[in-house]
């Protein structure tokens, strides 16, 4: 559309705002230089709401968070100034990067060289510092301190203080961007209380679910996600009586109910384990409104990658995709002798598959099954020593401009 200064001035400014909240995020944030009303215009509040409703949703972007770590003695080290916050626009396949340090702002309350991205939802990221602020907590025992995050402009909502600590959590975002609301899900791996703690920004406060109850058993929680406004959680469950198999299940929460369900399923993922077929599962991913579980199965007789689908209305699983280690080395090209941890997020209606060890990204459509490798390499530096990796996390979703969810 060609730029005609004398038209648009004689446009009313309410037709203006309609047109402009069609637009994507990297054209407003442009078009913001334009002139003083436009820029005035695009941060309001109002403005915000409108293009939340009128954006196109079918070319949303994908934000990858990556940070560089070496192994050293068996622990993952943080390498000092290494975090990238990447986005890819899905429409025209270029990426977008920034250091979410440089952003962050001095009177950020957390220490911007002591902090992590743990989740991430329509244009926010939820921040988790890995070093206690004093300005934020008075506890002498500790806590687990959060913070919502604005990338596109210094927006941001400090969380109280986590009512369970730990150091090993797994935390979930999401996001109603037309309601302007969020809620924070945190709950322990080794889940001895067997309870999550919920943040609704609507109440401004934590509350606790009901407790799960597993008759005593022992369990670890491997991986939760929010599916259709109900959370899932998938835990392997030890069993300490000779005879008796370790297993996997299915649980599901419904925190407007507060109730706990175990999900039966037939043959497929959620049996006992099998230790001639090493079977470990690991993330869930949502895609077109599909849930899907990735996989390592080892000892059969190559160790393979596979990504499951649930259909949790017929409880049922089946394999989509496997990989050989072959398969993996070549896609991403590295070196033989490592296996890669694969991360996968999911958009539209694919997948995109991404290594720990490399820059390389891969697609997989998951109706026609095709694999396409034509997409760019995620802006990243290239790992310099044997022992580096990138740890990732990220999620397809749409920025939110400043004005939202204030």
């Amino acid at each position: 559309m060609a730029f005609n200064a004398a038209l648009w001035s004689q446009l009313p400014l309410e037709v203006v705002e309609q047109v402009l909240s069609f637009l994507p995020m990297p054209d407003l944030c442009r078009y913001r230089t334009t002139c003083k009303t436009w820029n005035e215009l695009i941060n309001n509040s109002t403005f915000s709401v409108l293009h939340v409703r009128n954006r196109n949703k079918n070319s949303p972007f994908i934000a990858i968070h990556s940070i560089t770590t070496f192994i050293q003695n068996g622990r993952g080290m943080y390498i000092d100034g290494s975090q990238v916050l990447c986005f890819l626009d899905i429409s025209s396949k270029k990426w977008h990067s920034m250091k979410p340090r440089d952003a962050l702002e001095k009177s950020f309350l957390f220490d911007p060289q002591y902090f992590q991205i743990v989740a991430m939802d329509r244009g926010l990221v939820l921040l988790k510092a890995l070093k206690r602020a004093s300005k934020l907590c008075h506890h002498e025992s500790g806590c687990t301190q959060l913070c919502v995050w604005n990338p596109i402009k210094d927006m941001k909502i400090t969380l109280p203080c986590v009512p369970i600590y730990s150091s090993v959590l797994l935390i979930n975002f999401i996001v109603d961007d037309i309601a302007e609301t969020f809620k924070v899900f945190i709950i322990k791996r080794l889940c001895d209380s067997r309870v999550v703690g919920i943040y609704d920004s609507v109440m401004k406060e934590w509350k606790t679910s009901s407790k799960l109850e597993m008759n005593n058993i022992m369990m670890f929680v491997i991986s939760q996600i929010v599916f259709q406004n109900l959370l899932y959680i998938l835990c392997f469950v030890y069993d300490d009586n000779p005879g008796l198999p370790t297993y996997y299940e299915l649980w599901r929460y419904n925190h407007v109910a507060n109730i706990w369900e175990r999900l039966h399923f037939g043959e497929g993922c959620f049996v006992k384990r099998d230790y001639k077929n090493n079977r470990l599962f690991g993330q869930f991913v949502v895609s077109g409104e599909r849930l899907f579980l990735t996989c390592f199965c080892s000892d059969i007789p190559e160790d393979v990658f596979e990504v499951h689908e649930i259909d949790i209305q017929r409880r049922s699983t089946k394999v989509l995709l496997t990989w050989t280690r072959t398969n993996i080395h070549r896609f991403f090209d590295i070196e033989l002798k490592y296996y890669p941890q694969i991360y996968v997020i999911g958009f539209n209606k694919s997948l995109m598959l991404v290594s720990n060890l490399s820059r390389n990204i891969v697609i997989f459509d998951v109706e026609t099954k095709e694999t396409n490798f034509e997409w760019p390499q995620l802006p990243l530096r290239k790992l310099r020593v044997e022992d580096e990796r990138y740890s990732l996390i990220g999620k397809q979703m749409d920025l939110l401009l400043p004005g939202t969810l204030k």
